[in-house]
């Protein structure tokens, strides 16, 4: 008789100890979460060709200017599409009258892939342009001023691996800033912009 009552009680425990088990043999078995894995940072740092413009509502003159530039991007992967980070973008310039121009973008920017198996992007941003001497561009009479625009970027690309964590970018942006309406000497200048069209290269980290 003891025999005989021994199968049920031990199917019984084999039941539940199954029915314990089962949350931790599936927890065990799924993956870690995606964003927990792919969220680590990375740094991008290049030079650039770029094309200048200063513009006003009032400005009939189109003056282009042409420059080097440094970028730097530094954050963190979102996921395996996805970047977010800050940029500093500075453009120097001389004039010919020999007034010198400092132009230095601090934007929050973010990268887009929409192919996880390419390297196409793109690219956005919005934040501040500290601009010295940018009036030179639209009088030459003014005394230098230092500026403060709101300022954004819009841009593609292609990235590409080359050993490890260590790739290379190419890039083309437009960084637009806005400085509003302006007091010279002698007249106040209406909306005035800086456009700057940029071409550039550098190696990502990542």
């Amino acid at each position: 008789m003891e025999r005989i009552m021994s199968g049920p009680r031990c199917r019984a425990a084999w039941l539940a100890m199954l029915l314990c088990l089962t949350p931790a043999l599936s927890h065990a078995q799924q993956a870690p979460p995606a964003a927990a894995s792919e969220r680590r940072p990375w740094i991008a740092v290049g030079g650039s060709w770029t094309t200048m413009l200063g513009d006003c509502t009032n400005c009939e003159i189109k003056n282009y200017l042409h420059s080097g530039g440094v970028m730097a991007n530094v954050g963190f992967s979102l996921n395996p599409r996805a970047d977010l980070g800050a940029e500093i973008f500075w453009v120097p310039q001389t004039l010919t009258t020999g007034d010198e121009i400092r132009v230095t973008y601090l934007l929050a920017a973010t990268d887009f892939r929409p192919w996880r198996t390419r390297g196409f992007f793109l690219k956005a941003g919005a934040g501040m342009a500290f601009m010295t001497n940018w009036l030179k561009v639209l009088d030459d009479q003014d005394p230098p001023v230092r500026s403060k625009a709101f300022a954004l970027e819009l841009g593609t690309g292609w990235e590409w691996k080359l050993r490890g964590r260590v790739g290379a970018q190419v890039w083309g942006t437009q960084h637009a800033a806005a400085l509003g309406d302006l007091q010279l000497s002698n007249q106040t200048i209406q909306n005035v912009m800086g456009n700057f069209w940029s071409v550039g290269a550098g190696i990502v980290i990542r």
